[in-house]
C-alpha cells in the first residue's frame, strides 16, 4: 500500500485522542507524521496527505501553503479537528478533497451563514442575550453543494486516553516532539475501566459540577448561565481541585454534568460515562457526531440550554436511582460498542482518503 503522510501539530489532543487511532493501526508503518509543511513540500516522497488539526494553533489559515501543497499532493484529506459542529475554517474546502470533521451540523445550510463565535450555541446567546466577544471576527461561510459535499464525520474525544493525566500526557507530548509522533504510544494509559463501572461507582456525591469559564463570552455564557442556576445549591460539587482529586469524584458522583466547552463535545462527556455516572447535559439533538452517546433519556440526561429546567433534572434522577443506572448502564454499552467499530472505521476512511 502506498505511503501516508501525516501533518499535524504535537499537542495533548492530537497526540492521546485525534492520532490514536492511527497510532495503534495495523497500518503504523505506512505513515509518516510530521509537524512541518515545508518538509512535505521539499522531501515527502508520498503522494497522499493528510492534515490533522493544522491551522488551529494559530487560529489562522494559511491559504498560500495550502495551494502549495494541493499542488504537490494526488490527494488531501482535512481532519477539522474542533470540538464543536461549527466549521470556522471553510475556507479550506476548496483546497482538500474530503474534509473530517469530529461532529457535523445536521442542518448542513448553516454553514452558509456566520455564526457568532463560530458555533451555533454560541451564535444563540449572543442573539438571544446580547453577549458579544472583544475580539469578534466574522469567519468564511460556505453554500456550494460541491464543497458541503466532501464533508465527511471523523471520530471525537470519546476516542482517546482516558483518564486524564496531565503530567503523564505532557510528557508523552515532550517526548514525541524530540523523538516522533509514534515515540508517544507507551505513554498512553494503561488502566482498565471496571467492567461493570455502574457497580463500581459508589455514588459519593450527588452532582459533580466542577467547571470553569472559557476567555471568549459567547463560549463560556452558558457556563455562567449554569454556574447561576446552580448556586447554592449543596448537591452540586462546585470549585476547582487538583487533576487527580478531579478523577476521583468523576468515578464516584451519580451524576456529572458536562455544559459545552469550546464547543459541544467535552473530555468529560466520556469520563462520566467511563465511570458509571449519569451524563447530565445541554441538549445535542442538533449535532452529529462519533462515538455518539447523546441519545436523550437512554444514554444521557438533557436540558435546554437555558439551564431553566437543569435543576429539575438533576432532581428527578438522583431520585430515581432505578431509571438513573439504567441510562448510565446503557451509555457505557452504546459508548464500548461503537469503539469496538473503531478499527473499521479507520479502514473505511482510509480507503476513501485513498480513492479506493
Amino acid at each position: 500500500m502506498a505511503g501516508i503522510t501525516i501533518l499535524t501539530i504535537f499537542d495533548r489532543i492530537s497526540c492521546f485522542h485525534s492520532l490514536k487511532p492511527f497510532l495503534f493501526s495495523d497500518r503504523l508503518k505506512d505513515f509518516t507524521f510530521t509537524a512541518d509543511p515545508f518538509w512535505c513540500l521539499e522531501k515527502d516522497r508520498n503522494r497522499i496527505l493528510i492534515i490533522v488539526r493544522l491551522f488551529i494553533k494559530p487560529d489562522v489559515v494559511d491559504t498560500e501553503l495550502l495551494g502549495k501543497l494541493r499542488a504537490k499532493y494526488d490527494r488531501i484529506a482535512y481532519f477539522h479537528d474542533d470540538a464543536g459542529g461549527g466549521i470556522p475554517r471553510l475556507q479550506i474546502l476548496p483546497f482538500v478533497d474530503l474534509f473530517y470533521s469530529k461532529a457535523l451540523l445536521k442542518d448542513r445550510s448553516l454553514y452558509s451563514r456566520p455564526l457568532y463565535g463560530k458555533e451555533l450555541f454560541s451564535d444563540y446567546y449572543h442573539r438571544k442575550y446580547g453577549v458579544d466577544d472583544p475580539d469578534w471576527v466574522e469567519r468564511p461561510t460556505e453554500d456550494r453543494a460541491g464543497q458541503l459535499a466532501k464533508l465527511r464525520l471523523s471520530w471525537n474525544i470519546g476516542v482517546g486516553d482516558y483518564p486524564r493525566g496531565k503530567l503523564r500526557q505532557r510528557a508523552g507530548v515532550a517526548t514525541a516532539m524530540a523523538l516522533g509522533m509514534k515515540a508517544v504510544r507507551p505513554f498512553h494509559t494503561r488502566k482498565k475501566f471496571p467492567k461493570d463501572p455502574v457497580a463500581a461507582n459508589r455514588g459519593l456525591f450527588d452532582v459533580h459540577a466542577r467547571i470553569a469559564l472559557a476567555s471568549r463570552p459567547s463560549i463560556a455564557y452558558q457556563r455562567k448561565l449554569i454556574l447561576e442556576r446552580i448556586a447554592g445549591h449543596q448537591r452540586f460539587l462546585v470549585g476547582s481541585v487538583s487533576q487527580k482529586e478531579f478523577n476521583f469524584e468523576a468515578a464516584h458522583s451519580k451524576i456529572v454534568l458536562s455544559p459545552f466547552g469550546w464547543g459541544e463535545l467535552c473530555l468529560r462527556d466520556y469520563e462520566a460515562v467511563l465511570n458509571g455516572a449519569l451524563l447530565l447535559k445541554p441538549d445535542m439533538s442538533h449535532l452529529e457526531t462519533w462515538p455518539d452517546i447523546f441519545f436523550p433519556g437512554e444514554t444521557y440526561v438533557s436540558f435546554d440550554w437555558d439551564a431553566t429546567d437543569l435543576i429539575d433534572q438533576a432532581e428527578r434522577y438522583l431520585e430515581d436511582e432505578t431509571e438513573r443506572k439504567r441510562i448510565a448502564r446503557a451509555a457505557v454499552e452504546t459508548f464500548r460498542s461503537q469503539l469496538r467499530e473503531m478499527p473499521a472505521r479507520l479502514e473505511k476512511t482510509l480507503a476513501e482518503i485513498e480513492g479506493a
